[in-house]
């Protein structure tokens, strides 16, 4: 046996790595990490370092080009434990050889060429204690090669009709260029993600998450506000026509009004604040009904548990009666009043219905509107 085909192998797989920074740019200088079993780790999600802890071996893959493709395939057949029985017995010799190599290959953590990373390679920027931390997220092709054999098996079961899944869908993803083997002899392993559906959510839930964070318009009841403004015409026909006063000759236009006419006004706003309020309830007691997919107050701090900071302040407190201080209920009332005064009205036949409310009605709507908050 040639010692020195022995010693090649051996340097290559001391030098061999789980994961390569070839597999993001393969033009990129050759470098890599390999994990130690130490470094398992008990999560339930599929990654090297559970698949560790779930005492499986994975393959380790070159750093380099296609030049390391030769001697890599004898180390490969080894770790893959593969029928070496048809090929030649000086390959055969090289793997019963370097098998008790990998005994002690994952004691200890390996990395290569690390100490800067190459312009070649992607990097994301990840905001942290007020700085940037640079990450290279870097896949294993030897976690690739276990998981397809688990999607092998399954295939197999969808053929035989004795599978959970009716299919697969399987993407084709390009990787290595025109030569995958210059990025690693497991390369292939890599170019067959799964392909998945976007989770999906029932309508309640994503109604209640749409509201958290986007809140919600409050609508004025029509019809209210229909007769309210129907009632206020009927008095400025009054002012038009008295024949005693004749207000238009002394430049008075305002609507007619009594202590009647004034509390059926203020009965239609107390109606049209009860309704928006009553909106305010509906959402928070959909939110309560999805109160397990809201974040927690520590993932995202706020002063209404109900709504995400982002939403305006009069939303949170129509959602969240706590919030109701002297503050939010003057911001609403002029809000509401407003509202109200550039409304604009259609009728049941779409005849625009005008209303003679103008801006000099704010205040009195304002302090109508505090009222029935109080």
């Amino acid at each position: 046996m040639d010692d020195s085909k022995e010693n090649i192998y051996q340097i290559e797989l001391k030098k061999s790595v789980h994961f390569s920074i070839k597999t993001i740019n393969s033009n990129a200088e050759s470098g890599g990490i390999r994990l130690s079993k130490s470094q398992e780790l008990d999560l339930p999600y599929i990654s090297a370092r559970t698949l560790l802890n779930e005492g499986l071996m994975i393959p380790t893959d070159y750093q380099g080009n296609a030049q390391k493709a030769r001697v890599f395939k004898v180390i490969k057949a080894m770790m893959l434990n593969e029928d070496i029985s048809k090929q030649e017995l000086d390959f055969q010799q090289q793997v019963v050889k370097l098998t008790p190599e990998l005994a002690t290959l994952f004691d200890k953590p390996y990395q290569e060429n690390l100490s800067y990373i190459n312009p070649r390679v992607r990097q994301l920027l990840i905001p942290k204690n007020g700085k940037y931390l640079s990450i290279s997220p870097i896949s294993s092709a030897g976690v690739n090669y276990l998981f397809n054999q688990e999607v092998d098996d399954i295939e197999q079961q969808i053929k035989e009709k004795d599978a959970d899944f009716h299919n697969l869908q399987m993407a084709v993803f390009g990787i290595g260029g025109s030569n995958p083997q210059n990025v690693g002899g497991l390369v292939r392993e890599m170019q067959r993600p799964i392909v998945l559906s976007a989770p999906k959510i029932d309508n309640h839930s994503r109604q209640a998450l749409a509201i958290f964070y986007r809140g919600f318009h409050y609508y004025i009841n029509k019809d209210l506000l229909t007769d309210w403004a129907n009632l206020l015409n009927i008095q400025l026909d009054k002012t038009a026509k008295n024949p005693i006063k004749n207000w238009h000759e002394k430049t008075v236009y305002s609507p007619s009004s009594d202590m009647k006419v004034r509390a059926k006004e203020k009965n239609y706003l107390q109606n049209i604040v009860k309704s928006i309020l009553r909106q305010g309830d509906f959402h928070r007691q959909n939110l309560m009904k999805c109160v397990d997919i809201l974040p927690s107050l520590d993932e995202l701090p706020r002063q209404s548990f109900w709504s995400s900071p982002e939403v305006d302040y009069i939303t949170q407190g129509l959602i969240e009666p706590k919030l109701r201080d002297d503050s939010w209920r003057h911001e609403f009332a002029k809000n509401l009043a407003q509202r109200i005064i550039i409304g604009k009205i259609q009728s049941d036949d779409n005849q625009l219905v005008s209303h003679s409310l103008d801006d000099n009605a704010r205040y009195r709507l304002i302090r109508y509107i505090l009222e029935e908050l109080s």
